[in-house]
């Protein structure tokens, strides 16, 4: 028989050693009698299978999965693969995102939900100086009741560009 790849000898090697899991370092959700109830050499197998039939030779994704099953901060992931709930044909196409343990997606979430709201007010976090002022009246409906902030926008030499949003109706415009 034909000698195998180290590659594929790391990545069997890698699956072996992360499938072979006790109750002790897969979470504190499943019991030893669960876990002893499925085979990790058959798991690993599996897994294993899959990533080579449906990323080959994909190398990025092969060390993202192997990375987040061995992740000593990620125990479900391993729980869930060894548990039959996450199937090996699924983990191969799973974002790094969604591999990622329970705290680093509550984090990554933040972070999006943070950049949003960024881009959405122009502004950056909400700890910023947003001032409340009756100066400019709403070319919408009418009222004085408005916050602003300023932004230098154009050279240093030009004025600052003035952002105005009515708190009655929530109309945004800008002026220099």
């Amino acid at each position: 028989m034909g000698k195998t790849t180290n590659k594929a000898d790391d990545v069997h090697h890698m699956i072996m050693k992360i499938s072979s899991v006790s109750s002790d370092n897969i979470g504190r959700r499943v019991s030893k009698h669960q876990v002893e109830a499925y085979d990790p050499v058959e798991v690993a197998v599996a897994v294993e299978t899959a990533m080579f039939e449906k990323i080959k030779g994909q190398k990025k994704k092969i060390r993202s999965i192997l990375f987040n099953m061995s992740d000593s901060k990620n125990p479900d992931l391993r729980r869930k693969v060894l548990m039959g709930e996450v199937k090996p044909e699924k983990i191969v196409i799973m974002s790094n995102t969604e591999m990622a343990s329970e705290e680093l997606q509550l984090r990554i979430k933040q972070i999006e939900e943070r950049s949003l709201k960024k881009c959405l007010t122009g502004r950056g976090t909400a700890e910023e100086e947003i001032a409340t002022t009756d100066q400019f009246r709403c070319g919408r409906c009418g009222q004085r009741k408005t916050t602003y902030h300023q932004m230098q926008t154009r050279s240093a030499d030009e004025p600052m560009t003035t952002y105005v949003t009515c708190v009655n109706c929530n109309n945004h415009w800008k002026f220099y």
